[in-house]
């Protein structure tokens, strides 16, 4: 551990113009742990990007509403866990994480001054780390996850981490199989307080208000494709054009992820009756939504929710939307940035795997068999159930270390 020390604070400083120089105005200081103003004492959160920040939202909603009076400052490594972040709460302060050197640390330490640090998932910054325990600061990670592919290379590497471990004072891991990873690690504290990820706050929809407000019918079968990605709205002209063939009242919704890209994906139906959200009078067969920020409420009225950037390499999108409404929903193979939501879904029967050659399959399954349709939605909602305990479980062991 000393000579990692030693070396990224050599490394650091001896590159230390070129960041100032790439890294200009506000984010280039945040870092290298300069801040504007300073603190007299605040509760430190940190969470690697934007799927970390959305997870642990409703923790911070939480926490900004108990200790009203308290400081809280969040970190984030990406610039869209940044954004993410700023969107939380005005009350909560927000900046890039400081490069891991111990002299940008101890600066950034200095400047906050944290009496707690809660760090989301699996943060482990070994400077970061060595500085909380020299000065006594308390960490608790919350969500902890060690992922197998992690797993391995912790454990080889135990000697390395096991000094700066010793700062991390509670573990409140997201699933059983974490928990025991961690205790085999010997952490202290470990419980399993179950998947923040799970615990989403979104608005309550009437399905059949929704659907009249909309133009479309109770007998119409909707099939909104939910965060569509370059490939696969060709993909999905193709599957469209097998379903019209046997759904004789099928109507599709298709949200691309991206804004900008609405005129190449007008381009691809062209030769079908679509509509445009901003202009609806009434929906046709296909309806492409051009306006951002109402996903939740087309997966709120549909019958089938695909979720995009999963049938061609992206990662996938967050599957829980969908399931918050009990909507029966497929995900294509691609989904490693939501894996742990699939798995756990899985686990449930709340959610189909498909992929390019059996989506048309897996499509009419669902829609010749509405008790299958119900059971996979309601299967669904109940996976976010089993882990709504998470939110005050981790805010009850939290409280013991908030002064």
């Amino acid at each position: 551990m000393f000579i990692y020390r030693l070396f990224t604070s050599f490394l650091v400083r001896l590159i230390y113009p070129i960041i100032r120089l790439r890294l200009k105005g506000k984010k280039g200081d945040q870092r290298v742990g300069i801040l504007k103003n300073g603190y007299e004492k605040c509760v430190w959160i940190h969470a690697a990007s934007v799927g970390e920040v959305n997870a642990v939202k409703p923790l911070i909603n939480q926490l900004l509403q108990k200790y009203s009076r308290k400081d809280f400052f969040m970190t984030s490594m990406t610039l869209t866990g940044l954004e993410a972040a700023k969107k939380i709460s005005p009350k909560l302060v927000v900046s890039l994480f400081p490069i891991d050197a111990s002299f940008v640390q101890r600066r950034f330490f200095n400047a906050i001054n944290p009496e707690l640090i809660i760090l989301v998932e699996t943060e482990f910054w070994p400077n970061m780390l060595h500085i909380a325990k020299k000065r006594k600061i308390p960490v608790v990670m919350v969500n902890a996850r060690i992922s197998d592919d992690s797993f391995p290379k912790y454990r080889n590497l135990r000697f390395f981490w096991k000094s700066v471990w010793k700062a991390i004072i509670a573990v409140n891991a997201q699933s059983e199989k974490d928990a025991r990873r961690f205790i085999g690690f010997k952490f202290n504290n470990v419980v399993n307080a179950h998947n923040l990820k799970f615990c989403i706050e979104l608005p309550e929809f009437n399905k059949t208000t929704l659907r009249s407000e909309l133009g479309y019918s109770e007998d119409d079968f909707v099939i909104v494709w939910g965060s569509s990605r370059p490939g696969e709205e060709k993909l999905f002209k193709e599957v469209f054009v097998s379903l019209k063939e046997k759904i004789k009242n099928l109507r599709v919704v298709i949200v691309p992820r991206h804004l900008h890209r609405i005129p190449q994906v007008y381009e691809i139906f062209k030769e079908y009756d679509y509509k445009i959200y901003s202009k609806l009078e009434e929906p046709g067969e296909i309806l492409f939504v051009d306006e951002m920020g109402i996903l939740n409420m087309i997966y709120a009225l549909s019958d089938v929710a695909i979720v995009g950037g999963s049938f061609v390499n992206f990662g996938g999108h967050n599957p829980l939307e969908p399931a918050f409404y009990g909507t029966s929903t497929i995900i294509g193979k691609y989904h490693h940035s939501c894996r742990d939501s699939v798995d756990r879904l899985l686990e449930n029967n709340g959610i189909i795997v498909s992929d390019k050659k059996k989506l048309i399959d897996d499509i009419l399954n669902l829609y010749n068999n509405k008790e299958l349709r119900e059971q996979l939605g309601s299967n669904a909602k109940k996976t976010l159930r089993l882990n709504s305990d998470s939110l005050k479980m981790n805010l009850k062991i939290l409280e013991k270390y908030i002064k």
